[in-house]
């Protein structure tokens, strides 16, 4: 009989520190996809602001007009894309033809232009450290058996360095 119940006592601390365990690791995963989303949120804004000031520019020669309309089209595209992955995909496609842009462009659209990637630079440097730490930490026990029982997968929606950087 005594066995049984210092059995049933380790059964029962065992059981508590799985659950202590998984619930602590949980809120851990749950905590970073939430700062994922809100980093992404950021990024979001930035590559916005720079498709607004995109759109908001014209071209400084009638030579340069077909390549801003492509801009302005590209701009349109970032701004209707619906997932971080059509963003991402618009986003390569705009700052392509924003690195075609000729070196006769006024100082003044360039430096804005310049202003908005540094601030696209440092919202996509944050989120891709958090997906990093994210990817990593599901991989890692405990937070990989808790990933695999409660649905984590990992995320590989990263936002690339702009071409030209």
């Amino acid at each position: 009989m005594r066995i049984a119940v210092i059995l049933i006592f380790v059964v029962c601390v065992l059981a508590i520190a799985f659950w202590t365990t998984f619930r602590s690791a949980r809120e851990r995963l749950v905590r970073q996809r939430e700062a994922i989303a809100s980093e992404w949120a950021q990024v979001d804004l930035a590559l916005e602001g720079r498709a607004d000031l995109v759109t908001s520019l014209q071209p400084a020669t009638a030579a340069d007009a077909a390549l801003w309309k492509q801009l302005h089209a590209a701009a349109a595209a970032l701004e209707a894309a619906a997932t971080p992955a059509d963003k991402i995909r618009a986003n390569e496609r705009l700052s392509a033809l924003l690195d075609r842009l000729p070196r006769s462009e006024p100082a003044a659209t360039r430096q804005r232009l310049s202003d908005a990637e540094d601030r696209i630079d440092v919202e996509r440097r944050r989120y891709n450290e958090m997906l990093e730490h994210y990817n990593a930490a599901i991989q890692h026990f405990p937070d990989n058996i808790v990933a695999a029982i409660a649905g984590f997968s990992r995320d590989d929606a990263y936002l690339p360095t702009a071409t030209g950087k």
